[in-house]
């Protein structure tokens, strides 16, 4: 507080200088607060413009039709094998509403076509000389579409295989397939190896008893050629059946199989 000089009698109060530039500062401070404010008012005015959604086009307007109803399934349907189960569903584009769908032609022995889930699906039975034309038809109530499509059923080669219950992750081994890697010759050989030694086994064990029974010389030999007559005679036994088993399988793997 000071005495004023203009009255002389009156009191004035003022401030210093720091007081000043603070006031100024702050001023200033709000003023830049203020512009940013409203530029940013400004901002959120226009952006909501700029990010608004494409107008509907009209009902009447070309870009309001559907898309028309068609069947996306190709031409030429996957190859089905026969002995293996199938399954093929069919699709379609376009359209509005559920749709229906019927398959005309002649289906190959054991395969259905179920119209609820548009499924093509069972056990083709044999092969197909070529390949078969069928059409499938699609409807949604209001329009209708169709296509022709060719299915392919191989014959398969190895239609046997082996069980795989005790792993049922692993695929399972066509019988062939072991035959022709020699299984079936090595299990020829293995019964062939039994049977003569089951063949010596009751030999030696008939030498044996006829030489306890004799009680002496006189008609042994006789008995024992006769004994050894009989059981070659069962050696050749088996060794003919093991060679009549040995040439049907080998003929059997020769001969084509349909």
């Amino acid at each position: 507080m000071r005495r004023s000089r203009r009255g002389g009698g009156g009191l004035e109060f003022g401030g210093s200088g720091e007081d000043s530039f603070v006031a100024v500062v702050v001023t200033k401070l709000t003023g830049a607060l203020l512009f940013i404010l409203l530029l940013a008012m400004v901002i959120m005015a226009l952006l909501p413009k700029a990010i608004e959604p494409r107008a509907t086009p009209a009902a009447g307007s070309a870009e309001a039709e559907p898309i028309p109803l068609e069947v996306a399934t190709p031409e030429a349907l996957p190859e089905a094998i026969a002995g293996r189960p199938y399954t093929l569903a069919l699709a379609a584009r376009g359209g509005r509403g559920p749709l229906s769908w019927a398959v005309d032609g002649k289906l190959p022995e054991g395969l259905a076509f179920d119209p609820a889930t548009a499924q093509l699906r069972g056990t083709p039975k044999a092969g197909t000389p070529e390949p078969i034309t069928l059409v499938a038809r699609v409807a949604d109530g209001d329009d209708r579409a169709s296509k022709a499509m060719t299915l392919v059923v191989y014959q398969a080669d190895r239609p046997l295989t082996t069980p795989s219950r005790w792993r049922p992750n692993v695929p399972p081994i066509p019988w062939r397939a072991w035959v022709e890697q020699g299984f079936g010759f090595l299990v020829l050989f293995l019964v062939y190896l039994v049977g003569m030694n089951a063949v010596g086994g009751l030999e030696r064990w008939s030498s044996r008893r006829l030489a306890v029974d004799a009680g002496g010389a006189i008609g042994l030999e006789a008995e024992a050629r006769a004994l050894r007559g009989r059981f070659f005679l069962y050696r050749l036994v088996v060794r003919l059946a093991t060679l009549a088993a040995t040439a049907a399988l080998a003929a059997w793997l020769w001969r084509p199989h349909p």
